[in-house]
């Protein structure tokens, strides 16, 4: 009789259990994902999206980069009858620009706790009763063990759960599934994958946010262009409000 080889455990390590895999490759997706509506970070993500219910973090260079605008293609693609919760954003939310991304019909709501502990309180509760489709939290340097704490809770739901935190943070040990810090560019961010359940991220991201600018179509006019600089006294009397 012929025998039978089997593929050794040692080289399909994700045989033996979803959470097992290689170092050179992506892990297996353990839970459901969502795609990130950017086909080149999908690739790069296990499960090709965001996964759910995990902890995610984001580190923006600096707030309003666009680190939202990366998530609007996954929270539009969320239960419309689930609600988005936007928890100490540190600026004032703008609903209409909610509205020019088409996601008037899912429940917007803001909470600003008074103080950190309260935030992570707030967090951590609202992950536990699986109380909206996405929470998007934003917070400085909490502790590892409430990080921990925040992740368990997110694996009770099947939330998407995003934490904005500054890039110092990644001096810090976390439970956190998936860390990316995002640089700014002209017309988009790039991404660096700081870890991932895989191999390390050889390179970073670049992704075009907001497409190409055009310059303005100028208004006709029957009026001569006035293309003379200002006398060099004038220029320097002007005031500009």
């Amino acid at each position: 009789m012929t025998p039978i080889n089997h593929p050794s455990p040692v080289q399909n390590p994700e045989g033996i259990h979803p959470a097992l895999w290689r170092g050179t490759q992506l892990a297996q997706a353990g839970r459901p994902t969502l795609s990130t509506g950017f086909e080149s970070l999908d690739a790069e993500l296990p499960g090709h999206g965001w996964p759910m219910g995990a902890l995610i973090e984001l580190m923006p260079r600096q707030a309003g980069i666009g680190e939202l605008f990366l998530l609007q293609p996954a929270l539009a693609g969320l239960d419309a009858g689930r609600s988005v919760i936007l928890l100490c954003p540190p600026y004032t939310p703008q609903f209409h620009c909610w509205v020019n991304w088409g996601l008037e019909n899912r429940r917007l709501l803001w909470v600003a706790p008074k103080t950190p502990s309260d935030t992570f309180w707030a967090a951590e509760t609202i992950l536990r009763h699986n109380a909206c489709g996405a929470l998007l939290c934003w917070a400085a340097m909490p502790r590892a063990a409430l990080l921990r704490r925040l992740h368990l809770a997110a694996q009770q739901s099947d939330t998407l759960f995003v934490l904005m935190r500054p890039p110092a943070a990644l001096q810090q040990a976390s439970a956190a599934v998936l860390r990316l810090l995002l640089q700014p560019l002209p017309q988009g961010i790039e991404v660096h994958i700081k870890k991932r359940q895989g191999p390390q991220a050889s390179r970073p991201i670049s992704l075009s946010l907001y497409g190409p600018r055009l310059p303005a179509p100028r208004a006709p006019s029957d009026h001569v262009p006035l293309d003379q600089p200002l006398p060099a006294v004038l220029s320097a009397r002007r005031h500009l409000a």
